[in-house]
């Protein structure tokens, strides 16, 4: 029996009322105004031809365009909004042009797997984190140049998570042995300060946009923590773990906690948590006078969530495991209303008949659609998944090694300079 393969990875335009949804290697984009599905990279599951669909036809992209493996991360630009950015387990990474009928900009291998892509403020270079803890500067356009790529810093465990501030000050990365470091962008090697607190590996970092310099992570603990990033100091730690008991009951239900998403809202002040393998989504609130977060609710699904983004209206898109054949729904959203509570949608509704009906494609079977808890120590024997990676990689590790070098050079003519 065949499954809808589902979306694990939802991204929202910052600007603009589009979703982007993510399948393997493949991607559709949405218009959340309207539900309209306005791209994508391969033939809708149903067909809309049929006179019982009437629907406009959404853009296609080429299949020579698209990425050949599952895709990893992408990364929309904040200020020239036609620009995204994905990366894939395939080593490249593609810059694509929105308002240029989705076209294909650029592609460019990178040395190894990348887990989190970021522009800086005028989209002239894309920062890159990969697996194996360095951070790179790119070039948005390419050139022969061998300088277009700059390595920043680097850390001596796996990155998890990368954040730029929206000034460009700052560049904030978490790793697996639960540390986060905050670094001066785009002189890398210049640490402003670490946040300690964590005792497992952290897997999330979102900054709060209301508060530019309020930091939330999370990750393998019970907690997740809210800190003053530029310091370092821990302003608050919230029990994760304890509010899932006392919401839903069942204390041995949930006895391990791994944070797989955390996003926010400017409009509603809510911060929405995801659980691998929790049937909800935990909202926080916001207390404007102690500064700190507070319980809002927790929403309940049928399947576990695989990932969530909020809308520009603060609605909240919601992407389903799949795993119960019985389910059509491949998104859920919930409304926003003005009073800050949310609506579950139906199937029926607009906003989510279109990607429910025509999203996505079918496989025999699922692929391992839970991969953040593998972070945790003695989960995975990341030494040998590290040792065939590493034979993977190998012709392109002497790239990395002179790149390092020259941006050692830098840095100590920086500092020549400074001095």
């Amino acid at each position: 029996m065949s499954f809808r393969v589902p979306f694990n990875k939802l991204h929202h335009h910052p600007k603009r009322d589009l979703l982007l949804l993510v399948f393997g290697d493949h991607f559709q984009a949405l218009d959340t105004s309207t539900g309209a599905l306005i791209a994508s990279t391969r033939a809708l599951y149903s067909d809309i031809k049929d006179p019982e669909n009437q629907i406009s036809q959404p853009k296609y992209i080429s299949p020579a365009d698209i990425h050949n493996t599952p895709i990893r991360t992408v990364a929309f630009h904040d200020g020239i909004g036609s620009l995204f950015a994905t990366s894939g387990e395939d080593k490249l990474l593609k810059v694509w042009d929105l308002d240029l009928e989705w076209k294909l900009k650029n592609t460019r291998p990178v040395t190894k797997r990348l887990v989190s892509i970021a522009f800086n403020k005028d989209a002239s270079k894309i920062i890159t984190a990969d697996k194996f803890g360095d951070v790179f500067s790119h070039l948005s356009e390419l050139t022969d140049d061998k300088s277009s790529c700059e390595l920043l810093l680097g850390h001596v465990s796996m990155i998890t998570d990368m954040v730029l501030t929206s000034d460009n000050k700052f560049i904030i990365t978490a790793d697996r042995d639960e540390h986060i470091r905050v670094s001066r962008f785009p002189k890398g090697y210049k640490i402003e300060s670490f946040c300690l607190g964590h005792t497992q590996f952290v897997s999330k970092l979102n900054i709060l946009p209301w508060d530019s310099n309020l930091l939330l992570s999370g990750g393998g603990d019970d907690f997740v923590v809210l800190w003053d990033f530029v310091s370092g100091m821990l302003i608050q730690q919230l029990d994760i773990k304890q509010l899932i008991e006392s919401q839903m009951g069942d204390k041995n239900q949930f006895k391990i906690i791994t944070v797989s998403s955390i996003i926010s809202s400017d409009v509603s002040k809510h911060i929405a948590i995801l659980i691998e393998k929790f049937p909800g989504i935990i909202i926080l609130g916001w207390d404007e006078v102690q500064r700190h977060l507070i319980f809002n609710q927790i929403l309940t699904l049928k399947d576990n969530p695989l990932d969530i983004s909020y809308d520009l209206r603060g609605n909240l898109w919601v992407a389903n495991s799949m795993e119960d054949k019985s389910n059509e729904k491949l998104i859920t959203m919930f409304l926003r209303e003005d009073n800050n509570e949310y609506t579950k949608v139906s199937y029926f509704n607009p906003l989510v008949h279109q990607i429910n009906k025509f999203g996505s494609m079918e496989v025999d079977t699922l692929p391992d659609l839970y991969t953040t808890n593998q972070l945790r120590k003695g989960s995975v024997n990341w030494r040998e998944k590290r040792n065939n990676e590493q034979i993977d990689d190998y012709n392109d590790s002497q790239s990395t090694v002179s790149l390092k070098k020259s941006s050692k050079k830098r840095k100590e003519h920086d500092d020549k300079k400074e001095n």
